[in-house]
């Protein structure tokens, strides 16, 4: 399995606290099947001293923490970059923050926001010629709202990730039924763990999918094909059929 999108870097958001905590994470991790991590730490004005740099710097020691204590994952470089400061940050920077290293970056949707903003926003970031993927879609109040959007961002080229959480009933009633609403339709295009600890939101990522219904297919889709595709850079192939388990009537898929 490939992870996606997890805070496993050390003390620098609210992912570990301590090297130790970063590796227990990734033991986790290997524990559940998951090979390969991207450490994606958020990139925000909470987090203002969070950059490649730093993010780099990281990645190599968490590394490697892991050949010493032999422990067989491996992590690679990335970020969560909020709409609101990929605005400010260079091409250069970009480059060093996409996932894997690849073209796309994941970037996360304001929680409060005017709509027509956040999709102007997304259009001149998409301009700057990086792949697009949206950190856990099902959970922004705005595109709770409105299922029409997301599809108008993933056929203008923009992915989707989702949470494994976002898919149990570990999740509010609004943000899991989201969540089978966009794999129903089509909009999800990778799913990862989040994860912030080995205890409290651990990675725990396969075992998470089966307890929510996916089969081995879909699994092998959202958590290793699509996602190894992305952080090498190339195309995604078309998401497999998904039964909707949570069907809803405030989810709009049109608008009216």
């Amino acid at each position: 399995m490939v992870d996606l999108h997890c805070h496993v870097l050390p003390g620098i958001d609210d992912g570990p606290r301590t090297l130790d905590e970063s590796v227990a994470v990734c033991r986790a991790a290997r524990s559940d099947g998951t090979r390969t991590l991207v450490a994606t730490p958020h990139v925000s004005w909470d987090y203002p001293d969070v950059t490649a740099a730093v993010i780099h710097a990281e990645v190599t020691a968490v590394n490697m923490a892991l050949r010493a204590a032999e422990v067989d994952v491996r992590i690679r470089t990335g970020a969560e970059v909020a709409l609101s400061r990929a605005g400010e940050l260079s091409d250069g920077e970009l480059e060093l923050l996409a996932l894997g290293g690849g073209h796309y970056v994941l970037l996360e949707f304001p929680w409060t926001s005017v709509a027509a903003g956040a999709v102007n926003a997304l259009r001149a970031f998409a301009r700057r010629g990086f792949g697009i993927v949206l950190a856990h879609p099902e959970r922004s109040p705005v595109l709770q709202r409105d299922g029409e959007l997301v599809r108008e961002l993933v056929d203008g080229g923009v992915l989707c990730c989702l949470d494994a959480g976002s898919l149990t009933e570990h999740a509010d009633r609004q943000t899991r039924e989201a969540a089978w609403m966009l794999l129903a339709a089509g909009l999800a295009h990778a799913i990862a763990s989040d994860c912030h600890d080995a205890v409290r939101r651990p990675p725990a990522l396969a075992s998470t999918l089966e307890r929510a219904g996916l089969n081995a297919r879909q699994i092998d889709y959202f958590a290793r094909d699509a996602p190894e595709a992305i952080v090498n850079g190339e195309d995604v192939a078309p998401p497999p059929v998904v039964e909707n388990r949570h069907r809803r009537r405030w989810f709009r898929l049109g608008r009216s």
